[in-house]
């Protein structure tokens, strides 16, 4: 364990002088601040639905699928990009159509008054989630580059403040606990979609989503096409030129076990252990047990 607190944050008396609050303290004020604070799902609610996914989480090939099947069900032209916000939009660029569901996308928490205000309209909530371990790998190998090519283990560790790395284990725990509360207490405006259910049954989720969703018309045939024509190899040969990194990479790709020493997993287990309340259906130790 002597390595594990060599490396980590909190380890440095240097870096611990420039917290006035413990580690554990830091964490629930940092999720307490962003929970009042970050109004930007408050404001931006007036959608029929919204996905909320955690990065690298299959959110890509989610979005191209449903883009497809509103191109069959609307007569759509076809996406430019693997990244076009058109048919699929973001909070920030809502769909172009509008004869059509409105449904956009982001990585957005909720705030303390999302779903919690009566008389305000909000759009129903798609949860998209990963395991932790797949999604941490996915998301190192895509930006490593971007964070100056450190190691995984250090990447892994972190920063309890949350400014390091674009997105790290902190902030996906508190991804998974403020959803969390929100898919108990709300269960008919939330629902959750696990990326390796999605892989399983590819079918059987999508008409599951669309009904959630409330997209009309949709049956297995206009599914089926809509997996044929998102494929790994389709949407990678149809890259966003505006943007750098590789979002769809076909390389072959090191098993994810291959990144977790036993080190590293006792770590993650630890953290999940501390602060994790809502494991999503995932095999991770809980605050609660």
């Amino acid at each position: 364990m002597r390595a594990f607190f060599e490396q980590s944050f909190f380890a440095c008396p240097q870096n611990r002088k420039k917290l006035l609050l413990t580690e554990e303290q830091y964490f629930h004020f940092h999720a307490w601040t962003r929970r009042w604070s970050n109004a930007s799902l408050l404001r931006r609610r007036h959608f029929d639905g919204h996905i909320v996914s955690m990065r690298q989480s299959g959110t890509h090939w989610l979005k191209n699928m449903l883009a497809q099947i509103m191109m069959a069900l609307y007569d759509l032209p076809p996406l430019s990009h693997i990244q076009d916000d058109s048919i699929i939009g973001h909070t920030k660029s809502p769909p172009v159509y509008k004869h059509i569901p409105q449904i956009v996308h982001s990585h957005g928490q909720p705030h303390g008054l999302t779903l919690r205000v009566p008389f305000l309209h909000f759009p129903r909530y798609l949860v998209l989630a990963r395991d932790l371990r797949s999604e941490l790998v996915s998301h190192y190998e895509r930006f490593k580059g971007y964070y100056n090519d450190v190691d995984f283990a250090t990447y892994l560790y972190g920063d309890i403040r949350q400014k390091k790395f674009l997105c790290g284990l902190y902030q996906r725990i508190r991804y998974m606990n403020e959803w969390g509360d929100l898919l108990q207490q709300k269960p008919e405006k939330v629902s959750l979609l696990r990326y390796e259910d999605l892989q399983k049954d590819t079918v059987a989720e999508m008409l599951r989503i669309c009904a959630f969703l409330q997209i009309p018309n949709v049956d297995e045939g206009v599914i089926r096409r809509a997996i044929e024509a998102t494929t790994r190899e389709k949407m990678a040969a149809k890259p966003n030129p505006e943007v750098e990194t590789v979002v769809v990479r076909t390389e072959h790709k090191k098993p994810v076990a291959a990144y977790f020493t036993p080190e590293l997993n006792r770590f993650l287990e630890e953290t999940c252990r501390k602060y994790l309340r809502h494991s999503m259906g995932y095999d991770y130790p809980t605050v609660n047990g």
